[in-house]
């Protein structure tokens, strides 16, 4: 069940990837199931972290996880 929000930050806008599979994308609120996740960008691999792991939990609509990828410098 898809109960928690999330927002992945990135300077551009870009498909953002969950455990491996495409579910939002970043700058935009978009809803995972509560508990441990894995968040990735996909390729170009210019973003860091390579993989962000994050627990999901208590979130609402409007007051997501809020989790910041940034660009490789």
């Amino acid at each position: 069940m898809l109960d928690q929000y999330v927002k992945v930050t990135f300077s551009a806008n870009r498909s953002v990837r969950v455990d491996g599979r495409s579910a939002g994308f970043t700058n935009k609120e978009f809803q995972v199931e509560a508990g441990e996740h894995r968040f990735d960008l996909g390729e170009p691999k210019d973003y860091t972290p390579d993989v962000a792991v994050e627990t999901v939990s208590n979130t609402l609509p409007g007051a997501p996880k809020v989790i910041a990828i940034q660009l490789k410098s």
